[in-house]
């Protein structure tokens, strides 16, 4: 049975004492562990940010792409592998700003 430790690392985390991340880091390991996913078959995609930064706490497959463009990496990955749980992390700066095209290309 895979639980949420499965999906921790090593890696020492800097973020500031109460930031959100913190929560959204450990949902993110409740819920890969919630749906019986091993690490192996999780796939995060990430830009720059703060936001982005979540992946590098979590032992599974990660990608860390170009500012903008998490969206088109995820959805190249996904068309190459159907079998993978592809979750994209991104921020505001990276997903509205730069990506903000890809976003909506994305949603069509």
């Amino acid at each position: 049975m895979v639980t949420a430790q499965d999906f921790s690392n090593d890696y020492e985390n800097k973020w500031c004492p109460g930031c959100g991340n913190f929560g959204i880091l450990d949902s993110m390991k409740q819920s890969f562990a919630n749906l019986g996913l091993a690490p192996k078959d999780v796939l995060l995609v990430a830009g720059i940010g703060q936001a982005a930064k979540t992946p590098h706490f979590l032992k599974c497959n990660v990608f860390h792409s170009l500012h903008g463009r998490s969206l088109p990496v995820a959805t190249g990955a996904k068309i190459a592998n159907h079998d993978l749980t592809i979750v994209v992390n991104s921020g505001d700066g990276d997903c509205y700003g730069e990506g903000g095209s890809h976003f909506m290309n994305t949603m069509r």
